[in-house]
């Protein structure tokens, strides 16, 4: 077998035998843009924090307005011409902040496509997602429109995050991996992805990049195959062109997947490794370059707290980060919608038991990611804040770091996985881990009704209002998209079990290099268990030899 066109992945249960990545990504493709979906049609439009300046302004970038002139009725925005059902969506966001008024105060999306002048705070932000998201605006009118750009927009990213779980399903011992991807996307990452907004692009291009670059590094083949350095490429280019501190984000995370000396020298001896490099520098500075050369760092509105001290700002910004876990999982509407602590408090205990085992018992490199990324989440927001707080008050939202949270989540797998690599032999820790993903089933079901209420009949009423008496309803009615829902996580659970409790493959070593594993752990004489080419080699890699682990438990048979 080859890993030239993304190779093999998951392993079958009972035989081993590695599962063709197209279905592993068609079922995760699928599962993800099932629960994404039902988000994005649940969510009355323009419900997403500052959706209608992205939608205005990816009619405009469709339409070669990229940039527009400056708006003489807003500090920092744009102005640009766009269809008027498309500069209508600024009115329609009138429930925002206000969640005791349903959504059934909007008024209707008119069809017409006369042009009309609106305003966007977002005129300044990089086009690339805004250029692919806004086609439909292109061949659609009003409504319609609307909800196809939020359909593009989560068929693209759930496409991205479906490519990196081909990527988990690549590593050898991947069931701690996966249950954390579970864990990563929380009902806040469905509601971006299921809105227009380049968060979505950024939350999924990282979390992209962060698999993949750990499969390579994972990998014990003397070359990268193309394809997977192909996968990085893409990402990371996508990731260097959405917000202005995506660079930031593509740093941590190359940082915390490739700080090894070891591995840095067997990835410089590949071609593959030196091309996408080379699309990385010309995307990063292309990213840097928009930046740099729209403005999108200058002054706009002024948020509270502008003239504050930059000491002041840090301190504020550090103790709030440990205090919005409800941004992490969910801060739904325009940051207006919480939901109950207890919700919250179970998901993020999940994160934290996660993170927790992974610092505790993680080795080497993979504990060390973990360590990048945990600092990543607490130092970057203050700094961020600190610095930017006296021109501009305070900016950051919770949701800005989500792309470094699923990342540090996953990475907690990854160093659990390589910890204990048999540990799903264990009949107690695969109940563990099923009543886990049943636990995050009930709590993604639970999330979308909590949310629906709120827009439904107003988060004041009863529940029994939102069966009896709705205000408001979404396409084909809630209770059709809460079932997709369902069945979309239900179906999700039991595949990622499937993939989790499959017998752990082999470990290979590149034949040239027998001194062992790059596994943090002094070296050990391996026992050899026969010669052949692994899953990993390829066409440009060189043959591998398959070693059975000393330390292989015996499986619990209770």
């Amino acid at each position: 077998m080859t890993g030239t066109r993304l190779g093999t992945t998951g392993r079958t249960r009972t035989t081993g035998a590695r599962r063709p990545a197209w279905q592993v990504f068609l079922m995760a493709f699928l599962v993800i843009a099932a629960m994404a979906g039902s988000w994005a049609m649940t969510s009355p439009l323009e419900s997403a924090p500052d959706e209608p300046a992205h939608t205005i302004h990816a009619a405009a970038v469709v339409r070669g307005e990229f940039i527009g002139d400056e708006s003489s009725v807003q500090r920092g925005a744009s102005d640009v011409e766009v269809p008027a059902w498309a500069a209508q969506t600024s009115k329609l966001a009138c429930f925002a902040f206000n969640p005791g008024i349903a959504a059934n105060c909007q008024e209707p999306v008119t069809e017409s496509d006369a042009e009309q002048t609106a305003t966007t705070s977002a005129g300044s932000y990089n086009p690339v997602y805004y250029a692919v998201v806004g086609l439909p605006s292109l061949v659609l009118d009003g409504k319609s429109a609307l909800y196809a750009m939020r359909g593009l927009s989560l068929l693209w990213c759930s496409a991205l995050l479906a490519l990196a779980v081909v990527a988990l399903t690549g590593l050898r011992a991947r069931g701690w991996a996966l249950g954390a991807f579970a864990v990563a996307v929380t009902p806040m990452v469905l509601f971006i992805l299921g809105s227009v907004n380049p968060s979505a692009l950024e939350i999924s291009a990282t979390v992209m990049l962060f698999c993949w670059l750990t499969l390579i590094a994972e990998r014990r083949a003397a070359r990268v195959a193309p394809a997977h350095a192909a996968a990085v490429a893409v990402s990371g280019a996508l990731l260097a062109n959405t917000r202005s501190i995506a660079l930031l984000w593509l740093l941590i995370v190359a940082v915390a997947t490739l700080f090894d000396l070891r591995l840095l020298g067997r990835l410089v001896r590949s071609r593959a490794v030196w091309i996408a490099a080379a699309v990385l520098a010309v995307a990063a500075v292309a990213g840097l370059a928009w930046t740099l050369g729209s403005n999108s760092l200058g002054e706009g509105v002024p948020y509270a707290g502008t003239g504050t001290s930059h000491l002041r700002g840090f301190v504020h910004m550090f103790a709030l980060t440990f205090q919005n876990s409800d941004g992490y999982i969910g801060l739904f509407g325009w940051i207006d919608t919480a939901l109950p602590p207890s919700t919250v408090s179970l998901w993020g205990g999940l994160i934290l038991a996660l993170t927790i085992g992974a610092l505790v018992f993680g080795h080497g490199r993979r504990r060390f990611g973990v360590i990048v990324l945990a600092a990543a989440m607490v130092l970057v927001p203050p700094v961020v804040q600190g610095i930017a707080v006296t021109e501009y008050g305070y900016i950051w939202q919770a949701r800005y770091v989500l792309a470094i949270l699923a990342c540090m989540v996953i990475a907690a797998g990854v160093a659990l996985d390589h910890a204990f690599p048999h540990a799903f032999a264990n009949s107690r820790v695969r109940w563990m881990f099923g009543l886990m993903l049943a636990t995050l089933a009930v709590l993604h079901v639970h999330s979308s009704i909590w949310a629906l209420k709120r827009y439904v009949v107003g988060a004041h009423l009863g529940w029994r209002t939102m069966v009896t008496e709705p205000q408001w309803q979404p396409p084909l009615g809630w209770p059709v998209w809460v079932g997709v829902l369902t069945l979309a996580v239900v179906v999700g659970g039991l595949l990622v079990m499937r993939v989790a409790v499959a017998p752990a493959g082999p470990v290979t070593v590149d034949a040239s290099d027998p001194a062992g594993l790059d596994d943090g752990r002094p070296p050990r004489e391996p026992a050899v268990a026969d010669e052949a080419f692994s899953d990993d080699a390829t066409a440009d890699t060189a043959p591998t030899r398959t070693v059975a682990p000393a330390d292989v438990p015996a499986p619990d048979v209770r």
